[in-house]
Parts: structure tokens; C-alpha cells; sequence
């Protein structure tokens, strides 16, 4: 998930339609 309300909402109501719905955020660093 991007972290923006859009992907929240379009989670949400893929949710609400009957569809499973997984979130996965990654955080990349420039410096490990």
C-alpha cells in the first residue's frame, strides 16, 4: 500500500465487493 487515502479506499471497498484483500507496505533504505 502506498500509504495515500486512494489505496485505503479502493482496499476498503474491494473488502466490502467480497474480495480477499492483503496490505503490504515495503520500506527501501538507502542505507542498511
Amino acid at each position: 500500500m502506498s500509504g495515500g487515502v486512494d489505496s485505503a479506499v479502493a482496499a476498503a471497498r474491494a473488502a466490502e465487493a467480497g474480495h480477499d484483500v492483503t496490505g503490504v507496505h515495503l520500506a527501501l533504505s538507502a542505507n542498511p
